[in-house]
């Protein structure tokens, strides 16, 4: 007797390894529409369109508020016959609520009619195994409505499926089905699914632990809530002609999972000191949230939940949460934030030196050139350029990223000796390594009188959607970089780098590059034209040699004779102010 009493109790061990768990489920999805209009854009989607849903079904499926809704605390999807034609609505939580095993319960009053075909299912994210079959379906709930009353729980695999007779399921009675809401489950784990109504099984399939033809259930599923009209199943017996409308009303979605899932933080990335600040993760009841910040931020509200606030300190750090209940804890990736430093006043001057006069740049001359930096009032950056086409450059990063929206206007003091360098770049460098390729600030006409000149260029003019200036990291100075670099030796000499608050400066003293030539593509003669003062014209070939160069004696406007200009060229303006831009142009054959 003794011993088999503990053989019994062996046995429901083994049979339920997990017992000790199951006081632990955690809600990690829901909606109960608790509003009114659309459905949840952050929980639901859309399949939008027709041609028969691969079951020659006669509905086309649209996001209108014809379709689907929510009102009074429900769900509400309807398929509509107008013109003789059936739309319906498909809602769907791919992207937005997927899983790998828990319980799955769904509320719902079924429509009535014959021709509908209701389904609450499921099918895979990733599909990783493949397209359908392959990769699986799980039907919690199909309901035809010729056969009024009977509830279907379906599996579809590579080995088990309708299309080829084979599909495993079963079906089960249900009074009242379009008058009273009914709770349809399914329990789902690598082990096993099964199917509930209103909490009562009445179907189980066992994981074959063969191949995914047999169980592709070990990857993410997303829910689908859906009306069909028709089709092969739904259509069977022909779709009532009287029927207009159908409708199925949703009273809560729920998933629940026996592990605590691995949160995900959200929040902004990019902080000032001292900004406020919200993070937030999937909300869990039950679940106590442990989260951290770097030193000198402060915590304001929401500590302990899944929503903090917080006032951001001075440095940037990593944001950590761990998650925590009687059974499980789990930690998030962590979540970094930059600070980001916003200059104030009236103008922001980048440091050449520390406090102690050490040189806070880098020169980086490439392999075939020399670049030394020195001095000490003011950067000498010495150079022996024998491969412009490496970019030597001197560089400078910030400690923090720095936003320069309000200080675009840059004052770069400089003194070339001759001989003067023939190109010179800055580029302000954003955190993510871009800066915008319609916005340089280029200098290709220099003093040699031995005394330091003030260049200027507004940033900012020509954004294009993926530059930050509002990010900047980095400040690169090219010198003799590219094809109109020349190679030699010199030296040049920054006295100051400045960047101006734009509400300090007027639109007039604004350097604006809008440099317009025309025709292009041309025959023989162009047009040059630029709100700012021409100083010169250059004209290169593609490989950088100097074709044509032509002083304009500071006039907004050229007429230039190209007839003997090749193809394809480069036309470089310098400004009055020592700012240029270049355009491609190409010529044409004939008229």
């Amino acid at each position: 007797m003794n011993k088999i009493s503990f053989l019994i109790i062996i046995l429901v061990l083994i049979r339920f390894p997990a017992g000790a768990q199951d006081s632990c489920s955690y809600l990690v999805w829901s909606d109960n529409f608790e509003y009114t209009g659309a459905p949840d854009s952050e929980k639901w989607g859309y399949d939008i369109g027709g041609d028969g849903w691969g079951n020659n079904e006669l509905q086309y499926y649209t996001d209108s508020r014809t379709n689907s809704f929510v009102h009074d605390g429900k769900l509400t999807i309807k398929a509509v016959k107008s013109s003789g034609s059936w739309t319906s609505a498909r809602l769907v939580t791919k992207g937005k609520g997927d899983w790998l095993y828990g319980r799955i319960e769904v509320k719902a009053k079924l429509p009535e009619g014959v021709g509908t075909w209701p389904a609450i299912w499921m099918l895979p994210t990733d599909w990783e195994y493949g397209g359908w079959p392959a990769s699986g379906e799980i039907d919690i709930m199909e309901h035809v409505g010729y056969d009024f009353g009977t509830v279907h729980g379906t599996i579809h695999t590579e080995a088990f499926n309708h299309s080829i007779g084979t599909q495993l399921g079963k079906s089960v009675e249900v009074e009242n089905v379009s008058t009273q809401f009914h709770v349809y489950t399914i329990d789902w784990t690598e082990y096993e699914i099964i199917w509930y109504v209103d909490g009562d099984e009445y179907y189980r399939i066992e994981n074959p632990k063969k191949t995914y033809k047999e169980w592709p259930f070990d990857k993410r599923f997303h829910l689908l809530l859906n009306i069909a009209i028709g089709g092969d199943w739904g259509g069977a017996q022909g779709v009532d002609p009287n029927l207009d409308e159908a409708t199925m009303e949703i009273d809560y979605v729920k998933v629940f999972q026996k592990e605590l899932p691995k949160p995900v933080i959200d929040g902004k990335k990019n902080a000032e000191p001292n900004e406020e600040l919200i993070f937030s993760t999937l909300e869990i009841q039950g679940v106590e949230y442990d989260w951290s910040f770097p030193e000198g931020t402060e915590v304001t509200d929401g500590e302990g939940s899944a929503q903090v606030t917080v006032k951001w300190g001075n440095t940037g750090g990593n944001v950590q949460l761990e998650l925590q209940s009687d059974c499980d804890t789990i930690a998030a990736d962590p979540f970094f934030v930059t600070t980001v430093q916003k200059p104030s006043g009236e103008s922001f001057e980048v440091p050449l030196f520390d406090d102690q006069n050490n040189n806070l740049w880098q020169a980086v001359p490439g392999n075939s050139n020399q670049l030394e930096l020195a001095g000490t009032a003011s950067l000498i950056a010495g150079y022996e350029i024998n491969a412009p086409g490496e970019n030597p450059h001197i560089l400078y990063e910030f400690p923090d990223p720095v936003d320069l929206t309000g200080f675009s206007k840059m004052e770069f003091s400089l003194k070339t000796p001759a001989p003067v360098p023939g190109s010179f770049r800055i580029d302000l460098v954003d955190a993510n390594g871009k800066v915008n390729l319609n916005d340089l600030f280029k200098i290709n006409s220099f003093e040699s009188d031995g005394d330091f000149h003030t260049y200027t260029y507004t940033f900012g003019q020509n954004p294009d959607g993926i530059y930050q200036l509002d990010l900047i990291k980095w400040i690169k100075v090219y010198i003799n970089y590219g094809i109109f670099g020349k190679e030699g030796t010199g030296q040049v000499e920054i006295e100051s780098i400045k960047l101006k608050n734009s509400a300090t400066f007027t639109h007039e003293n604004q350097f604006s590059s809008n440099l317009k030539v025309w025709p292009n593509p041309f025959y023989d003669n162009i047009q040059v034209y630029s709100p700012n003062l021409l100083r010169s014209i250059e004209i290169f070939d593609m490989s950088g040699k100097l074709l044509l160069s032509k002083l304009m004696r500071n006039l907004h406007t050229a007429d230039l004779k190209l007839n003997e200009i090749p193809s394809t060229f480069i036309l470089n303006a310098t400004f009055q102010n020592g700012a240029s831009q270049s355009v491609v142009l190409v010529k044409s054959q004939q008229y």
